[in-house]
C-alpha cells in the first residue's frame, strides 16, 4: 500500500469477502494495483486513484475480475461508488469504446493526455442515436461491435461504457454498485457482452 493510500477499507469490504468466499472466487481487497494499471489509460473511463475489492472468476479461457473503482486519495467516500469488470480474454482482437445512456459519474471529463478514439458512425440509426462509438475507423467498429453485441445491449437498455481491445474488455454499468448481488450481476453482465462480442452475426 502507498503511503497516501487510504488507510481504511470501503463500507461493505467484509459482505464482499463472504460472498467471494461463498462463491469460491480470488478475492483480494486490497489487490495488486500493477495488474489494473496495466490496463490503463482508458479510452473514456476515469482512472482512479486505488482499486479496491476485486473479485476473480475464471471462465476458460478468460477470466472476469470484478473491482471498485475508488476516486479519492484521502480517507473520504467518493461521491458516488462504482464496479469495473476486466475481463482478458485472448477471443477479442479489435477496439472500440462504447458509451451509452451520456456521461455517467465514472466518465472521463477531459482528454488533455491520452485522447481517446474518434466517433464513428456504424450506420444503424438507433445505435449512432443512442450510442457513442470510438475507434479508429468505421470498419473497425464494426468489427469490434458485432450485431449480436448491439442488439443485447439495446435489449438492456445498458447505461454506462465498454471498452473492447485485443485480448480484453472493461465495462462499466452506471447502475452497478459495490455490493454483493451487483458483483453477481457485473459478472453476469461482463460475461455476456463478451460472449456476444465473439460472435460475428
Amino acid at each position: 500500500m502507498s503511503d497516501d493510500a487510504p488507510a481504511h477499507l470501503p463500507y461493505g469490504t467484509e459482505a464482499i469477502t463472504a460472498w467471494a468466499r461463498h462463491r469460491r472466487l480470488n478475492n483480494q481487497p486490497r489487490p495488486e494495483q500493477g495488474w489494473f494499471r496495466s490496463w490503463e489509460p482508458l479510452d473514456t473511463l476515469v482512472s482512479p486513484a486505488y482499486y479496491f475489492n476485486a473479485c476473480t472468476v475464471t471462465l476458460a479461457p478468460g477470466t472476469i475480475t470484478v473491482v471498485e473503482p475508488w476516486t479519492e486519495i484521502i480517507d473520504t467516500e467518493p461521491v458516488d461508488r462504482a464496479l469495473y469488470a476486466f475481463v482478458a480474454h485472448p477471443g477479442l482482437r479489435r477496439r472500440a469504446s462504447l458509451q451509452a445512456g451520456g456521461d455517467h459519474f465514472m466518465s472521463r471529463a477531459a482528454f488533455i493526455v491520452d485522447p481517446p478514439p474518434p466517433v464513428v458512425k456504424l450506420g444503424d440509426p438507433v445505435w449512432d442515436e443512442n450510442v457513442v462509438t470510438r475507434a479508429s475507423s468505421p470498419d473497425e467498429a464494426q468489427s469490434a461491435v458485432s450485431p449480436s453485441l448491439r442488439r443485447l445491449l439495446q435489449s438492456w437498455g445498458f447505461k454506462g461504457h465498454i471498452e473492447l481491445r485485443p485480448g480484453g474488455a472493461i465495462v462499466y454499468a452506471a447502475d452497478l454498485k459495490p455490493v454483493p448481488a451487483d458483483y453477481d450481476r457485473a459478472i453476469a453482465t461482463a460475461q455476456q457482452i463478451v460472449d456476444k462480442a465473439l460472435r460475428r452475426s
